[in-house]
């Protein structure tokens, strides 16, 4: 049941969302507009606008689309009157036409962003250090992750997509660590050949990493007439040293502040001043009375947020599907309708925010897929407009005709692939 509201609700906000880009772009330039439709199939709802543009609900809910006058329609075109074939799609500038039909992408886009904000604002600041546990080093140790093959790391998100994007790799992935423990760089070396992740199989476990975000050591706690109030610790200080140790992240702090029979010599940052403090010598199991905790996102930080978790998803979404259309990533990764309604009922029983975060996602995938060059997508429709301006004739309706139906029988394939490949992984 949850799968299947997750799914229809995910369904409606995109597909709405992406047509209404369409739609909003072309009622601007006040181009004729004949149906607005969410769904495929027969109308179960429908009414018009005063401006004579109907609008239905229809019965097979995996996408829709904008019906604009056509001047090969002819039962509906002769109907207009010379001023309105003026602002029929296909009479129009190159430069509108283009605008009308990029406009879903940018909508996806857009909604994507709005999105990522919005969780911005009830989650912590992004990380910018990633601490891990590596089985094949010291599985009770914490490592700082620093880079991947040359490359740096500094959130998990970013560890995942990383070693993920390194599918179909033969090599040595030198993955660079730093030992909180022993306050050493090293490198662990991991050789791989036509490197695969199986199904379901996050890209760090591969590796044996856990990888966990990993935050600047800020107190966000000091419990009143506790030890560390009565020495002076205060809410909001951010840890420096330790022991004379540089300190990096949350992890690390939390490892030497455990430690045993001997006092403990602290550094914090107050208001951009150094403050030193030191906590008395303690035993095993007691505590100092204060938490570390990440910090939370302003309403500018949030749009930050936003902004680049939007740029980050567009840039791998289309890094993925290049590598799915050209091989190194099989299409055994895609997943369909069946596979996203079970993603989404998950994501919809673990809360709101991690349901938000999948919209965000699919949207961009929604709007990165429309944008391949296939007839029957945007992305196609944006090049047929283009071949045209560059030539300066129309192209043939029967070859564009031909072009479409050969696209829709290639989409079609592929959506009746992955939803083979979405049931058997459920069976």
């Amino acid at each position: 049941m949850y799968s299947l509201i997750g799914a229809i609700t995910l369904f409606l906000i995109l597909v709405t969302f992406h047509e209404y880009g369409h739609y909003s772009v072309a009622r601007y330039f006040k181009i004729k507009i004949l149906k607005f439709s969410i769904g495929f199939g027969p109308d179960l709802l429908n009414w018009k606008n005063k401006d004579n543009i109907k609008f239905s609900l229809s019965a097979i809910p995996f996408g829709g689309y904008v019906a604009f006058h056509d001047p090969a329609d002819t039962e509906n075109y002769n109907k207009l009157s010379a001023k309105e074939k003026n602002y029929v799609l296909a009479n129009r500038p190159a430069f509108e036409r283009s605008l009308v039909v990029l406009a879903g992408p940018i909508y996806n886009f857009i909604l994507a962003f709005f999105v990522f904000t919005i969780v911005g604002l009830f989650i912590p600041k992004q990380s910018d250090t990633v601490s891990a546990q590596i089985t094949e080093l010291n599985e009770t140790n914490f490592y700082e992750v620093v880079a991947i093959n040359d490359k740096d790391i500094n959130t998990v998100q970013a560890l995942e997509v990383g070693l993920l994007d390194l599918t179909g790799y033969t090599g040595t992935v030198e993955i660079q660590l730093f030992d909180y423990t022993n306050q050493k760089n090293i490198i662990f070396n991991k050789e791989v050949s036509n490197l695969k992740f199986a199904e379901g199989q996050s890209p760090s476990s591969y590796f044996g990493i856990q990888p966990y975000a990993d935050f600047e050591p800020r107190i966000n706690l000091v419990q009143s007439g506790s030890t560390a109030e009565n020495i002076g610790f205060k809410s909001g200080d951010v840890i420096k040293t330790i022991f004379q140790e540089e300190i990096k992240s949350m992890y690390q702090a939390t490892s030497l502040l455990n430690t045993v029979g001997r006092q403990i010599p602290v550094t914090v940052n107050r208001d951009g001043k150094d403050v030193q403090l030191t906590l008395p010598s303690k035993q095993s199991g007691e505590t100092y009375g204060f938490g570390l905790g990440p910090e939370g996102n302003s309403f500018s930080s949030s749009i930050y947020f936003g902004f680049s978790q939007t740029i980050f998803w567009i840039e791998n979404t289309f890094k993925f599907l290049f590598k799915t259309l050209n091989g190194t990533m099989g299409f055994e990764n895609l997943s369909g309708p069946v596979g996203i309604a079970k993603v989404a009922g998950d994501s919809l029983v673990s809360g709101v925010i991690p349901f938000l975060l999948l919209l965000g996602i699919l949207s961009i995938s929604l709007g990165a897929f429309n944008l391949l060059p296939l007839p029957m997508l945007d992305g196609g429709q944006f090049l047929f407009i283009l071949v045209e301006k560059l030539k300066g004739s129309p192209i043939s309706l029967k070859l564009k005709a031909t072009l479409m139906n050969l696209s829709f029988i290639l989409v079609l394939t592929l959506f009746i692939f992955v939803m083979v490949n979405d049931i058997a992984r459920i069976i």
